[in-house]
């Protein structure tokens, strides 16, 4: 019987590797961005190597000398364009590195070095800004990393974490606080390879949309190395998933992460209820829990500025612990609230209200 000489040989050299202990060099597998795995990345903007052999061991940055990032770590480097880039961490399947200051654009080489030999050049697209938002890695990476600015709450769905976290959900006029990796220059300029330690404005605009209508962006820079914050206000979006899309300088991101919104219910031509009777804005001033009848964490007294506001607290769920999360951060933050309700005294929205 015949036996095809390609698979004589790549058993052979199997058995010399098993045998001897030789390792092959390191593989180049792909190249993405490093916030939502899509091809496509910029100077300063954080990429996702991943392959076989790309380390002996997993590591990560965590010496600066004199202000300046790292070329190598655990024995590992990586170049682009023929340029150093800084690595953040290693593993024997995957490199996370800050590409290097480079003018260049179009498909330029990507090479990983390290004990075990030199890879393969693998060809990525390099852009002039290659906007990314980072996201949570539960359900694939579905829900953009937000928090609110101020209380530093996680928006995201509820569960999400399971019990490891309490999120809340955003309500349109609030300020959202997004990150990402990709935007291009600041100014004033900041080298890429050193630690950032004043934040820096991107030099060309940043638009963002939730649920395809504009969001007013209060801010947009670099406060990191490789790392940007994008301060937005909600727009008027209606509650549900939200798709989040930003750009820079006219370039999109190639996805749309979603952030979980909640808004006040609007009464139809055909509903007699449910109908807002009415909000009541200031700071907490009691809230008190009963371990028994209701499930712990669940408040059933609240006042705000002296007003009582219920004294059997209906939540509709699941904001429950979103109702708690707020009350005790206005507590403990000294921050006002707003809570709005319906004529049957269910508490549909609590926001903190920031000037």
């Amino acid at each position: 019987m015949r036996t095809d000489r390609r698979v004589f040989w790549a058993a052979l050299m199997g058995l010399l590797a098993a045998s001897s202990g030789f390792a092959a060099a390191p593989v180049i597998q792909s190249v993405v961005n490093g916030a939502n795995y899509q091809p496509g990345f910029a100077s300063a903007t954080f990429i996702s190597i991943t392959g076989t052999n790309l380390a002996a061991s997993t590591a990560s940055w965590s010496v600066f000398t004199n202000g300046n990032l790292p070329t190598t770590v655990g024995g590992v480097t990586v170049t682009i364009n023929g340029i150093p880039a800084y690595i953040a961490y290693v593993s024997p399947t995957q490199i996370n590195a800050l590409a290097p200051d480079d003018s260049a654009t179009g498909m330029v080489p990507v090479q990983v070095n390290n004990s075990l030999g030199v890879s393969n050049v693998f060809q990525a697209k390099k852009q002039t800004a290659a906007p990314g938002l980072f996201a949570y890695s539960q359900e694939g990476g579905l829900f953009a990393v937000v928090q609110a600015p101020f209380t530093y709450e996680l928006i995201a769905p509820s569960g999400l974490f399971g019990n490891a976290a309490v999120t809340v959900r955003a309500t349109p006029g609030e300020t959202l606080t997004l990150y990402g990796t990709g935007f291009g220059p600041v100014t004033p300029a900041q080298p890429t390879g050193q630690l950032v330690t004043v934040p820096a404005p991107v030099a060309n605009p940043v638009t963002v949309t939730i649920g395809g209508m504009a969001a007013q962006v209060q801010y947009a820079g670099l406060i990191g190395s490789g790392f940007y914050q994008i301060n937005v206000v909600v727009p008027s979006v209606a509650s549900g998933n939200q798709p989040v899309l930003v750009s820079v300088g006219g370039v999109q991101a190639a996805s749309q992460p979603y952030v979980p919104i909640q808004t006040l219910p609007s009464q139809t031509a055909s509903e007699t209820s449910p109908t807002i009777a009415g909000c009541l804005t200031g700071q907490v001033d009691l809230m008190t829990y009963q371990i028994g009848h209701v499930p712990f964490g669940v408040p059933v007294a609240a006042s705000i500025g002296g007003t009582q506001m219920c004294s059997a607290c209906q939540v509709k769920p699941p904001a429950s612990l979103e109702f708690a999360s707020r009350m005790e951060n206005s507590i403990r933050k000294k921050e006002p609230v707003q809570a709005c309700y319906d004529s049957t005294g269910f508490v549909y929205t609590l926001k903190i209200v920031h000037p």
